[in-house]
């Protein structure tokens, strides 16, 4: 039998936007996600409803969904943040503890967070 996808082992669409929805609205709140201006004037910014669903689209398609991500690169999409790498580790801490909370399994936690660092290079751009 073939091994099931990462995003059918998560739960499909409707877990993968529960932990979206959830790790979205904490980082906007995380204290040190709010250090940086460009960062504190985006979560500010009341365009977290469309985020959510960009990111849920994301996340879908690198764990092997039927969707398809259909927005910005990710490199054009952060880079008027300018992010840094401890921001990005922190965006991670937050995912994780999001991830734990709906008891996602750890082989699942690890795969996922895989798949968000390997684009690290793309989102970190602070001088």
């Amino acid at each position: 039998m073939e091994e099931q996808t990462l995003y059918e082992r998560l739960g499909g669409v409707d877990a993968i936007a529960a932990v979206v929805d959830r790790f979205s609205d904490h980082i906007v709140t995380n204290p040190k996600l709010n250090v940086n201006p460009a960062l504190k004037e985006f979560n500010e910014n009341g365009n977290l409803p469309g985020l959510k669903f960009m990111r849920t689209l994301w996340v879908c398609a690198v764990a092997g969904g039927p969707f398809e991500y259909t927005g910005k690169p990710l490199d054009q999409a952060h880079e008027h943040l300018r992010i840094t790498s401890e921001e990005f580790d922190e965006v991670g801490a937050e995912i994780q503890r999001a991830l734990a909370h709906f008891n996602v399994p750890e082989r699942e936690q690890q795969e996922v967070l895989g798949a968000i660092v390997a684009h690290k290079h793309e989102v970190v751009n602070a001088s």
